[in-house]
């Protein structure tokens, strides 16, 4: 008799536990489940760009495509070149990812070993666990501060020690917000030469970029995207501003041909798109400036924000029976609990049109009202 193979004998050990990453739910998804229409559907739990892409982008995009055929650039060249002349960098390497997941995921091939540790600080962006993990190494949590929820700059440093090799930090940190305090940021990098990564996935709606600060600081690496402002979620485009003394040993790492020609294509036009970005903005500012007042109103507890979503506590609810009710409505919003600790009485909601933000605001009142 054949002897049965058993594959999963020789996964790694760490892998055995882990948990897959908790995406927000699709439109399709909620149309089967509660038998609603696609299009009564609305989908504001991702942070996507209600408002769509670029022109300018998409017209790139396309003329891209008589060329995918042929390899995209290993390092995507024309777009690191493009972003270092808008930021005027000298001492930094830019390097474009498949989605800024992809670059932090590359910082832990470079810096993570067995038994090595990470600080995050949750409520926070799960995948920095994840990275964690996938390497062998162990999360450190330092929770953030409440109310406001700021960086607790003493007890990350207390928790620093031979095994840390990367500090994960979010301004605006997803999903409360809240820009982190420049003073707590630079306490950090002045205190250690441990890798701080900083992601400012959400920088272009209010925060102020720190791109330059790298030159500074060459422990500092910052994540963008071009998921949010930029429309751009489902060509999976990130980058990272790196210093120069790391870029050589982050450029022999990389996974080559990361980045199609199309999504590089898309992001250097999507650069170059000022009227596409501040009409993001307005659309954004206006929102925010409308969920405040209606929610104060209303008498929902929330957290003001510098990103393109606003959440709301729901205490005592739980997040989760929150965004159930709204989905049974057709409304797709996003609850905490994955983020970490903190977590679960939040409900993240993403900046729609005027339209969306007011049928998302009835559904709201007639929750907690």
């Amino acid at each position: 008799m054949k002897k049965k193979i058993d594959a999963r004998k020789n996964l790694r050990r760490i892998i055995l536990n882990l948990h897959q990453y908790t995406a927000g739910r699709s439109i399709q998804e909620i149309a089967v489940k509660y038998k609603i229409d696609p299009k009564k559907i609305l989908k504001v739990g991702s942070n996507e760009n209600v408002l769509g892409s670029s022109q300018k982008a998409l017209k790139a995009a396309k003329n891209a495509l008589d060329r995918v055929n042929i390899y995209p650039q290993v390092a995507s060249d024309d777009l690191a070149n493009k972003l270092k002349k808008i930021y005027k960098l000298k001492h930094v390497d830019v390097f474009a990812g498949n989605g800024m997941d992809h670059i932090f995921e590359m910082l832990a091939r470079l810096f993570l070993n067995n038994g090595d540790e990470t600080i995050i600080c949750p409520p926070t962006f799960s995948c920095y666990e994840l990275a964690t993990l996938w390497s062998g190494a162990k999360p450190i949590f330092v929770p953030l501060l409440k109310p406001d929820y700021q960086l607790d700059v003493k007890n990350i440093l207390k928790k620093i020690n031979k095994k840390t090799k990367i500090i994960f930090l979010c301004s605006p940190n997803n999903p409360t917000g809240n820009s982190m305090k420049l003073r707590d940021i630079k306490a950090i990098l002045e205190s250690t030469d441990k890798i701080v990564f900083l992601d400012e996935a959400y920088t272009e709606f209010g925060n102020r970029p720190l791109a330059r600060w790298v030159d500074k600081y060459p422990n500092l690496v910052i994540g963008r995207t071009f998921s949010k402002i930029y429309g751009l979620a489902g060509l999976r485009i990130g980058y990272a501003f790196m210093h120069k003394s790391l870029g050589t040993y982050y450029k022999n790492s990389i996974t080559p041909f990361v980045v199609s020609t199309v999504a590089q294509a898309a992001a250097i036009s999507a650069l170059d798109d000022k009227e596409f970005l501040n009409k993001t903005r307005k659309m954004v500012k206006l929102g925010k400036k409308y969920y405040y007042k209606e929610l104060k109103k209303a008498g929902i507890k929330f957290l003001s924000s510098n990103a393109n979503f606003i959440a709301i506590n729901t205490a005592p609810l739980k997040g989760k029976s929150v965004t159930d009710k709204l989905m049974q409505k057709g409304i797709i919003t996003r609850e905490c609990s994955a983020f970490g600790k903190g977590g679960e009485n939040l409900v993240r909601i993403t900046i729609g049109t005027k339209e969306q933000n007011k049928r998302v605001m009835k559904e709201l009142k007639d929750i907690f009202v």
